[in-house]
């Protein structure tokens, strides 16, 4: 089984996922597959087309292997190539913030 704390340092273009809480109350709901990302954003692709969405306070609901993850984006506003080598430590910083 995988440890759900790695999605921390995993790459998510290709995961699907779904934006379940976020200040902007028209980008809840929004779900699809991750198609590219930056430091402070992901575009995700939806039925509708290409959205760009900030990663910082917003939660998304993340397919991860055969589990269903909330995250808070502020752990994975990091650039993906920064996040992925620093994956061990956002580990320990986000204890409790990444739900089964």
């Amino acid at each position: 089984m995988t440890n759900p704390a790695l999605i921390l340092a995993h790459e998510w273009i290709g995961l699907e996922v779904e934006i379940i809480d976020s200040p902007n109350k028209y980008e809840v709901g929004i779900r699809g597959e991750v198609v590219d990302e930056t430091m402070k954003t992901l575009k995700i692709k939806t039925d509708r087309g290409i959205k760009v969405v900030a990663k910082r306070y917003r939660t998304f609901k993340v397919k991860f292997g055969d589990r269903i993850l909330k995250v808070k984006g502020d752990l994975i506003a990091y650039r993906p190539e920064d996040r992925i080598k620093r994956g061990i430590m956002m580990i320990k910083r986000a204890k409790g913030k990444v739900w089964i």
